[in-house]
C-alpha cells in the first residue's frame, strides 16, 4: 500500500514539474521550430474597411501585440496618420486597456529569412515577418509564396524588408483620435412577390471586423487576452459552446478540460492529441463552468 501511495505521488510531482517547464518553455517566444508553415498562425486579417486616425502623444510605441510587455515596432509622433484595423479591450494584471491594430508605418522595422528571398519575392508559404532579425522575436504578418519585398538591409541569416500590407502591429488606443466611421447605408431589398413561389428568407448581415475579435457587450461576460498550454481534443458535446477543448495532461488515465476552443477559419483537426499553445480572446459567461477561447496563434510544444 505505500509502495502504491508513494508512486502516486511521484507521478503527481512529475505532471507538476513538466507543466511548469511547459509554461517557462513558452516565455522566450514562439515555439514553432520553422519560420514558415502553418504551425504558427497568424492573426485574421480584418474583413471590414480601415479606419483612419490620428497620433496624439509623442513618441507613442507600436508593439507586436496588445501589451505593455511586448516589443516595440515602431514609434509614431503627434499628427501622424494611421489605417486602423481592429480594436480590442485587454485585461492584464488587473488594469484594463484598450489597443489598436494598425497598418504598420515604413519606419517598421520587419525582418524575414534572408533564405526565402529570391529575387525580390518570397518562395514558400506563410513567411513570417517579424519584428527583429532572430526567431525568437514575435511575428508581425505573414507573407504568401510569391509576395514581392523590398530588402532594406541584410543581418546575417535575416533581411530587413520594408513593411508590407499584411504586416500590422498594436498601439495604446489613448494615444490616437479615431473617426468616426460613416453610417451604413442599407441595401433595398426587393418585395417578394406572390410569382416567386415559396418563402422569402430575409438577408443576413455580412460580419464586420476580424473573425477572431471578441467584444464585450453583455455585462455579465468577462473579456480578456488569454495565453494556455494544453492538449487540443473534439468536443462530443452536442451542446457545447464550441467544438473543440483544451485539456490537461493525462494523469492515471484522467484528464481535466480547461477550456472550450473555436477558431474561425482555421483547420483545428490537425492539432487533436498534441501538445499545444494557444494564443487568443477569452470570454468567460457569468455562471458558465469553463470559457471559450477564440483562437488567434497555435504553436505546437515539443
Amino acid at each position: 500500500m505505500k509502495k502504491s501511495t508513494s508512486l502516486c505521488n511521484s507521478r503527481r510531482q512529475l505532471f507538476v514539474l513538466s507543466v511548469a517547464l511547459a509554461c517557462a518553455a513558452g516565455v522566450g517566444g514562439p515555439l514553432s521550430r520553422a519560420d514558415s508553415g502553418a504551425l504558427a498562425v497568424a492573426q485574421a486579417p480584418s474583413t471590414g474597411a480601415a479606419t483612419r486616425g490620428t497620433v496624439k502623444g509623442e513618441h507613442s510605441n507600436v508593439r507586436s501585440r496588445p501589451s505593455l510587455h511586448s516589443e516595440v515596432v515602431a514609434q509614431l509622433h503627434k499628427g501622424e496618420a494611421v489605417d486602423v484595423l481592429e480594436r480590442k479591450t485587454v485585461n492584464q494584471h488587473e488594469k484594463v486597456m484598450d489597443w489598436l491594430r494598425i497598418a504598420l508605418p515604413e519606419t517598421a522595422k520587419c525582418y524575414v529569412s534572408a533564405k526565402h528571398v529570391v529575387d525580390g519575392a518570397v518562395d514558400v508559404d506563410d513567411l513570417n515577418v517579424r519584428c527583429g532579425p532572430g526567431a525568437s522575436y514575435r511575428d508581425v504578418g505573414k507573407l504568401a509564396k510569391g509576395a514581392k519585398v523590398e530588402i532594406v538591409q541584410k543581418t546575417g541569416e535575416w533581411a530587413q524588408i520594408k513593411p508590407t500590407a499584411d504586416c500590422s502591429g498594436w498601439i495604446a488606443a489613448e494615444l490616437v483620435d479615431v473617426e468616426a466611421a460613416p453610417p451604413a447605408v442599407a441595401t433595398p431589398q426587393s418585395a417578394p412577390t406572390a410569382s416567386s413561389g415559396g418563402a422569402v428568407t430575409p438577408p443576413v448581415a455580412a460580419p464586420v471586423g476580424p473573425s477572431v475579435s471578441v467584444i464585450n457587450t453583455e455585462p455579465d461576460v468577462l473579456v480578456t487576452y488569454a495565453v494556455k498550454d494544453g492538449y487540443l481534443a473534439s468536443v462530443t458535446e452536442s451542446n457545447a459552446p464550441a467544438p473543440f477543448e483544451l485539456r490537461t495532461q493525462e494523469m492515471d488515465r484522467l484528464s481535466s478540460r480547461t477550456a472550450y476552443l473555436e477558431a474561425p477559419g482555421l483547420d483545428l483537426k490537425k492539432f487533436v492529441g498534441k501538445h499545444v499553445r494557444i494564443v487568443g480572446t477569452q470570454r468567460w459567461h457569468k455562471g458558465d463552468r469553463y470559457p471559450v477561447v477564440t483562437i488567434e496563434r497555435i504553436d505546437l510544444v515539443w
